[in-house]
């Protein structure tokens, strides 16, 4: 490998690491929105209803989700992020992902605890919670580096096909263009 070649490589290695410590720094901050959020949930309204705790747990995600969007669009992402369409609804999509993954998680692992141990509520929500943040920020740092923030875009031709129906939606049908009348001689 040439000189050069190695540079290059080093310092995309490099720019990786920071990139990563910057997403690592904005998801400690939508942790602290999602169990801060969870927890004033449970604190106002005490529950060991399963459902009820998965729905706080849909609450603390939309906030938390909303959060991460912008510090990773403003600071993680800034020499990637475009704030156009494709981005906007490809976060969208890696949101929904990450808050099913992570809402399935939570329900899976708080029912059995809530409902067969005497754990209090709290104690083991907050472990559920900490398990299911861990697993859905991972799949969320991809899908933002190779989908979001992409440079290549991968997902560009169906969301212009998307775009192109929606537009055609706005006009309304189409019209045939309208003959003359015939003159009577």
């Amino acid at each position: 490998m040439s000189d050069a070649g190695a540079r290059k490589r080093s310092a995309k290695l490099k720019s990786g690491g920071v990139r990563f410590s910057k997403f690592t720094v904005v998801g400690g901050l939508n942790a602290a929105v999602d169990i801060g959020v969870l927890n004033a949930l449970i604190w106002l309204e005490p529950t060991r209803d399963a459902s009820t705790l998965a729905l706080y747990n849909l609450v603390a995600l939309v906030l938390a989700n909303v959060n991460s969007y912008f510090f990773n669009s403003l600071w993680t992402f800034k020499g990637r992020s475009s704030n156009d369409l494709y981005q906007k609804v490809t976060f969208a999509a890696q949101a929904l992902v990450n808050i099913g993954v992570s809402s399935l998680l939570f329900y899976l692992l708080v029912r059995p605890i809530v409902v067969y141990t005497e754990m209090p509520g709290y104690l083991a929500t907050n472990a559920s919670k900490v398990i299911s943040i861990a697993v859905a920020s991972t799949i969320s740092f991809f899908l933002m580096r190779y989908l979001v923030f992409s440079s290549k875009r991968p997902l560009k031709k169906p969301i212009r096909r998307l775009r192109k129906v929606r537009r055609s939606r706005r006009k309304g049908p189409n019209k045939a263009p309208q003959e003359a009348p015939v003159e009577d001689l």
